[in-house]
């Protein structure tokens, strides 16, 4: 099955609420529009950031339905569907297709782990088998999901072993492992870059798709980043992905990963707290986040123009 062909920023949405926790959906037309005007290319639903592990079935359900409405012609949508019961991921699976996502991905079980590359591949299996008309991504992302892996070895086999299998979104050490590599042992499939931290490092290596958190709310800086080391210029791209980086810091330094949502606020569109057990920001907390974003002029670097940039 043909990849998605996903070059450029995909954002990895967060799930709105309201005050009380509950799903706030009528903020996804909001959300899609402004994700469109930054020129997002694409949004990864029910992921970390959308913490879709946090949410129930019909929860999951409801949020893919609601961002898949709206983003039909605009983005491309890949739905998370990864779930400790593989009969529940089957059930997302399944549902993602028939409100037509453009592709399914999953993160593995993490209670009771599969056992080696071959036994990854296999829970995969199961889940994709539910959507067999819709492209299937593998999610690595070992620091949450427990599961290593080698990534040759599950490339090779699921090639094999999986129809629709047609790449990895990867979350690891900096996106450090050589893309070279995998495109060796998977020729033809997509392999997507999952670190923001590490956005021109996977640029230097040959990643054209990357999806991330902060593409939410700070595109611009990473366009930024693109175009310079597109033109040549890596002192440039070194400066923007140098900003990133600073605002990274400010982030998870005064509101750990909820700031990953509560960032959406920064921007206009206010998608609520996070849901336990990640620790919601406290006002005192998001007001030294806003302080420390001004001081570093981030509201002006997102409002950049390329014929600002200097």
């Amino acid at each position: 099955m043909k990849p998605l062909g996903m070059q450029g920023l995909v954002a990895a949405v967060v799930t709105p609420m309201t005050d009380d926790g509950e799903l706030n959906l009528e903020l996804v037309p909001r959300i899609v529009d402004h994700l469109v005007a930054n020129e997002i290319r694409g949004i990864y639903i029910a992921g970390s950031t959308g913490e879709g592990m946090s949410l129930s079935d019909e929860e999951r359900m409801a949020t893919a339905a609601a961002y898949l409405k709206h983003c039909k012609g605009r983005l491309k949508a890949v739905v998370q569907v990864g779930h400790n019961s593989m009969k529940a991921a089957a059930a997302l699976a399944s549902h993602a297709e028939e409100c037509g996502a453009d592709a399914i991905s999953a993160t593995p079980t993490g209670y009771f782990q599969a056992e080696g590359e071959s036994g990854l591949v296999g829970l995969m299996a199961v889940i994709a088998e539910a959507a067999p008309a819709t492209p299937f991504y593998y999610y690595h992302i070992p620091v949450l999901s427990g599961a290593s892996m080698n990534p040759m070895s599950f490339t090779e086999l699921a090639a094999k072993e999986i129809p629709t299998f047609c790449g990895i979104k990867y979350t690891d050490a900096g996106t450090s492992y050589n893309l070279s590599s995998l495109q060796k042992v998977g020729p033809g499939l997509e392999f997507l870059s999952g670190t923001d931290e590490a956005y021109l490092q996977s640029l230097a290596q040959g990643y054209e798709g990357a999806v991330g958190s902060t593409y939410n709310y700070a595109a611009p800086l990473y366009h930024l980043v693109r175009k310079a080391f597109e033109n040549g210029d890596f002192v440039e791209a070194r400066l923007w992905q140098s900003r990133a980086l600073e605002m990274l810091e400010a982030m998870l330094s005064t509101c750990g990963r909820a700031s990953l949502k509560a960032m959406m606020a920064m921007v206009g569109i206010d998608c609520g707290p996070a849901r336990r057990p990640i620790e919601p920001a406290t006002a005192e907390q998001l007001s030294e986040l806003r302080r420390r974003l001004e001081a570093m002029g981030w509201f002006e670097w997102i409002n950049l123009q390329d014929t600002e940039v200097s």
